[in-house]
């Protein structure tokens, strides 16, 4: 995706690892915990299902929601709003890398039109976008129930890898742009995302993923 697109300059960043220093969803959850203690007694749950995952027996979807339901489920209405919005505060007080507001505030002034693209989900993600300041959200949502409360389930596909990807795609279709011009990520899985940039800059990666990432020919930048 090499074409031009006029004027319009378009960047789009992952969030967790890129901009913040942490996972924010392990923080979302610990939080949750610290609110509702009595939830640390499903702990041995949250091990049986992290192993299966990792013996490569579950998908990260399968993970990820099966954590939400654990620890999350049955919240909802002003509750949960408010539990929210205080992770929001506190995620922009401690886990925003001063580097990535740089760079976010850089091309805010270059006129860049900013994508967020994350697996994080939007009961808190659309909060942290908001106090970010930028232009296009793309990310995971929470299934609900009737009354509006979190069941443990994801509502639609976890917005990661090459669902990220086509998610790009499809907001570049719907917006008519021929091109990225930037893609911030800390995490190689991204490399689909990569694929449709420009440039593309791999953030605080590990060692192993620094030199994956300068092999493919991108640029390694430390915002820690």
């Amino acid at each position: 995706m090499r074409l031009s697109s006029g004027d319009k300059k378009i960047a789009v960043f992952d969030l967790d690892g890129t901009l913040t220093y942490k996972d924010t969803y392990v923080d979302f959850l610990l939080f949750c915990l610290k609110k509702r203690p009595l939830r640390i007694l499903r702990g041995g749950e949250l091990i049986l299902y992290l192993c299966l995952y990792k013996a490569g027996l579950r998908s990260n979807h399968w993970l990820k929601a099966k954590y939400l339901g654990t620890v999350a489920g049955g919240l909802g209405g002003a509750e949960f709003d408010s539990l929210c919005e205080r992770f929001c505060a506190r995620t922009i007080e401690r886990n925003i890398k001063p580097k990535a507001l740089a760079e976010l505030n850089r091309l805010k002034v270059q006129g860049y039109t900013l994508i967020l693209a994350t697996a994080s989900f939007g009961f808190y993600a659309e909060r942290l976008f908001a106090e970010l300041g930028m232009d296009h959200l793309l990310c995971s949502q929470a299934k609900l129930d009737a009354s509006g409360r979190i069941i443990g389930a994801l509502d639609g596909k976890n917005c990661l890898g090459d669902e990220k990807a086509n998610r790009i795609q499809q907001l570049c279709e719907a917006e008519q742009w021929d091109d990225i011009e930037l893609a911030y990520s800390d995490d190689l899985v991204d490399l689909p995302m990569f694929s449709l940039a420009n440039q593309a800059f791999v953030i605080d990666p590990s060692a192993s993923a620094a030199s994956r990432a300068r092999e493919l020919g991108y640029p390694v930048l430390y915002w820690r």
